[in-house]
C-alpha cells in the first residue's frame, strides 16, 4: 500500500475514532489535516437542504487571487474525477487572517492547532496548505508538486475552501484551508452589509 493510500486510511480511521476531540496531524511538515470524529452536541448537524448563504457571509469579496486558487484546485480535482470544492466566505476569512499573520511575522507557518479549531466551527475534518511565492500558478504548482499538499488538495472527502491571500515583503503569502461540511462557520467576525 503507497503512503497516500495509507494517509486516507489514517485520517478516515481518526474521523470516525469515538475518542472526543483528538486531533490528527498528517503529513509532512508543509502540510496539516486535522480530523474530529463527529460535530460537538452543541453545534447540529447539517441537512444537505441547509442553505449555503447565511446572513454574515452574504457580503464577503473574494479577492482575484483567492478565485484564482480556487479555480486551479478544482482543475486539479475534475482532471482526477473529483467534485469541485465551493468557495467558503467563512474558511476565506480565517485564511486571510492566518495570511496577514504570516505577512506581519515575515516567517511561513501553519496555524496552531489549538488556534485553527476556535477559529473554524461546525467542522470535522481540516486541511491546511500554508505558502509563499511570486504568482497564484508558481505557488499552485508547488502546491501539487508537494505530496502533503497535493494529498489535501486532492482528498476526496473535502467539499468547501478557503482561501486567503496577502501580499506583503514583496511577496503574495497564501493560506488555504479545506473542509468536508456542508457550512462550516467562523468565530471571527464577518463583514455586514
Amino acid at each position: 500500500m503507497d503512503d497516500r493510500a495509507l494517509n486516507a486510511r489514517s485520517r478516515d480511521r481518526a474521523a470516525r475514532s469515538p475518542l472526543g476531540k483528538a486531533l490528527l496531524l498528517a503529513g509532512l511538515t508543509l502540510g496539516v489535516f486535522l480530523a474530529l470524529p463527529s460535530p460537538s452536541a452543541r453545534e447540529p448537524a447539517l441537512t444537505a437542504s441547509a442553505s449555503f448563504r447565511g446572513a454574515d457571509n452574504e457580503c464577503w469579496t473574494y479577492r482575484r487571487s483567492e478565485r484564482l486558487f480556487g479555480k486551479l484546485m478544482n482543475g486539479a480535482r475534475e482532471r482526477a474525477g473529483l467534485p469541485r470544492l465551493s468557495l467558503d466566505p467563512e474558511a476565506s476569512k480565517v485564511a486571510r487572517k492566518h495570511s496577514r499573520e504570516m505577512v506581519e511575522k515575515n516567517l511561513l507557518h501553519h496555524t496552531p492547532s489549538s488556534t485553527l479549531v476556535r477559529r473554524v466551527t461546525r467542522w470535522e475534518i481540516l486541511g491546511e496548505n500554508v505558502g509563499v511565492g511570486g504568482t497564484v500558478d508558481s505557488l499552485h504548482g508547488a502546491f501539487m508538486d508537494s505530496p502533503p499538499h497535493r494529498a489535501n488538495v486532492l482528498y476526496a472527502k473535502f467539499r468547501h475552501v478557503g482561501v486567503g491571500v496577502t501580499t506583503g515583503n514583496d511577496r503574495m503569502w497564501v493560506t488555504v484551508i479545506l473542509e468536508n461540511r456542508l457550512d462550516p462557520g467562523t468565530r471571527l467576525r464577518m463583514p455586514r452589509c
